[in-house]
């Protein structure tokens, strides 16, 4: 700026001398110039002078531009900061069923469920082998151990009652087991016998009976027919029809016997003919050939 403000007031002092020579009086300058000629002189001069002063002056920045960036250095840095990739083995891993898998939880019983209080049983059989009946097959019936099951069949609709005892001779006690009816029909039963007492006749003792068709009934065997305890009764506790889960207990308790359907009361009847003998199951039936119930499991608990 200080440059630009010189060269203006040199330009002025050189007008201004222009000015003042052509004003000089005629009596002591030579004769006068022509006035055209002597600014085109002067306007020649100005710009003669500044020309030399402008190729004299070298502009300079104030800021120095920033350095080139090297591409290497981006390429290196994209490198080191690149996370490595990961093999399949360390992203997956399957553990094993057994490991994870939470074992099956307990039931919880009702508080009048008779196995509510009574602990664990005195004896307890899930038919891993035969050592405890004496399986038999003849024209009505049949017994047999298959996957860990007791199979009972009942060949013909004949109102046919076979069953099997094992050894133990018990007296007050309750009994309890699990059985699963394939197809079934009407009074085709199965159920429990207990105070099972042999006689010339073969064994003689109570019978308890569920149906396919969601009945109960408690009889007595003399070694010729059946004596009716409890005739036969509908029930809601007992799960009827084909297919079908069904827990059948009963409670011998001096001469009081407590009939049960999946933890249920159903019945009771008081009768002293028997007080102790073996116990057992049995099959028949009434509608359906072939009529198959399976025993996954039965125990007793005794009662002091």
């Amino acid at each position: 700026m200080r440059i630009l403000r010189s060269i203006f007031t040199i330009s002025l002092l050189l007008i201004g001398f222009s000015l003042a020579a052509c004003n000089l009086s005629a009596s002591t300058e030579a004769p006068p110039l022509d006035q055209s000629a002597a600014q085109t002189a002067a306007a020649e001069t100005i710009i003669a002078q500044l020309t030399d002063v402008a190729e004299t002056l070298t502009p300079v920045s104030s800021e120095a531009p920033p350095p080139e960036a090297t591409p290497t250095q981006v390429i290196e840095a994209a490198t080191e900061t690149s996370p490595p990739v990961p093999t399949a083995t360390e992203v997956v891993a399957v553990p094993s069923a057994t490991a994870t898998s939470p074992p099956p939880p307990t039931p919880t019983l009702d508080a009048n469920d008779p196995k509510a209080g009574l602990g664990e049983p005195d004896f307890q059989d899930t038919f891993a082998d035969a050592s405890n009946w004496p399986l038999y097959t003849d024209q009505h019936v049949s017994f047999e151990i298959k996957d860990s099951k007791l199979v009972m069949t009942a060949f013909n609709p004949d109102f046919y009652n076979g069953w099997i005892l094992p050894p133990p001779v018990i007296s007050d006690y309750y009994l309890e087991m699990e059985t699963e009816t394939k197809e079934c029909s009407g009074k085709d039963q199965h159920g429990l016998m207990v105070r099972a007492v042999k006689t010339d006749q073969g064994y003689i003792g109570y019978h308890y009976a569920i149906s396919c068709d969601g009945h109960f009934t408690l009889r007595r065997w003399n070694g010729s027919q059946y004596i009716p305890l409890v005739d036969w009764t509908a029930s809601d506790r007992i799960i009827a029809g084909s297919n079908q889960v069904n827990r059948i207990g009963l409670m011998a308790n001096g001469n009081k016997l407590s009939l049960y359907a999946n933890g249920s009361l159903v019945g009771e009847y008081q009768d002293d003919t028997h007080l102790e003998g073996r116990f057992g199951v049995f099959i028949g039936s009434a509608i359906t050939p072939n009529v198959t119930t399976e025993v996954d499991e039965i125990a007793y608990w005794n009662i002091p």
